[in-house]
């Protein structure tokens, strides 16, 4: 691929695109090699005509910023943040300094997050990050056991048994705040103190006025989810007392396909306010919401602490 000298000063590297710390040791040795005439291989970059996305040579790039470098060569392809992301989930999966322990499970859990990427094969999935099959099944089912574990924790309305996937908890409990309102008694206008209400997101952040009604609306979520529930019950105890009405149902391809689409429900439910757009549910451009504003527990699990 050709290569090209741009400006580092027009290089984004806050777009999301690095999945790894950045290692001041390593910084200092390739400033040091770079010093002493050693030729580094050019950094990656996307651009989308005004955005110059870096998603892999995040060590060659600071090293040259302490060697005061204006400028650095890049491999250059055009695309989108979006890409430059997807691009960064392969980045040093087989050279360079190699990644710090937990980065590539952090990776494959962003990717099992995503609505469009979770889609891909296992066996693709692997192959993009760099680890095997086996890893990204393991890495899946520890995510539902860990959503599976707090809903245990969390629901309050729904008892749990073994072959029951519950609904999520509520969101946070509303906190009432008061608000000045003009009324009128008579041909008198005061203003009085009336209650407001403030609803936060199952992180504990309070919920914009545009967005709170979809937050409310996640009971409809939980009551379809309790609706199944139901009919899975009905269902076991005819098997239990020998109906031979639900003599040709397998219980056991029943409660696994009841429980894919409780999953379905449970991971459509508003978890927390976007942190990337601050809830802007007209951003179509935000790559984290894709303009709903909100995202759900899956999303927000994946992603990294500092940015939630």
């Amino acid at each position: 691929m050709p290569t090209k000298s741009i400006p580092i000063k027009d290089i984004l590297i806050d777009g999301g695109t690095q999945q790894r710390p950045v290692d001041d040791d390593v910084v200092k040795r390739y400033k040091a090699l770079m010093a002493d005439g050693v030729k580094f291989p050019p950094v990656c970059i996307v651009t989308d005509g005004n955005n110059n996305y870096l998603w892999d040579g995040f060590h060659r790039y600071f090293a040259h910023l302490r060697l005061g470098k204006k400028y650095i060569e890049a491999c250059v392809e055009n695309g989108t943040r979006r890409d430059a992301i997807f691009f960064s989930f392969k980045a040093n999966k087989e050279n360079a300094f190699p990644r710090q322990p937990g980065t590539a499970k952090g990776i494959v859990e962003k990717m099992l997050a995503d609505e469009e990427w979770s889609k891909m094969p296992q066996t693709e999935i692997a192959k993009w990050v760099g680890v095997t099959q086996g890893f990204v099944s393991k890495t899946l089912a520890e995510l539902m056991k860990q959503t599976e574990a707090k809903e245990q924790t969390d629901t309050k309305s729904y008892p749990i048994t073994s072959n029951r996937i519950e609904p999520e908890s509520e969101p946070k409990k509303e906190v009432s705040r008061s608000k000045t309102v003009k009324v009128k008694r008579g041909k008198s206008e005061y203003d009085q103190n009336v209650p407001e209400k403030k609803v936060l997101d199952s992180t504990g952040r309070q919920v914009p006025e545009h967005l709170v009604k979809y937050f409310e609306r996640a009971n409809e979520y939980r009551q379809m989810i309790k609706q199944l529930n139901d009919m899975f019950k009905t269902v076991r105890t005819g098997k239990e007392a020998g109906d031979l009405f639900y003599k040709f149902i397998k219980i056991e391809n029943l409660t696994a396909e009841i429980g894919n689409v409780k999953r379905i429900f449970r991971f459509a439910m508003p978890y927390a306010v976007c942190r990337f757009c601050g809830g802007d549910e007209n951003n179509d451009e935000c790559r984290s919401c894709g303009g709903a504003g909100f995202v759900n527990e899956m999303a927000y699990r994946a992603t990294p602490k500092e940015l939630q």
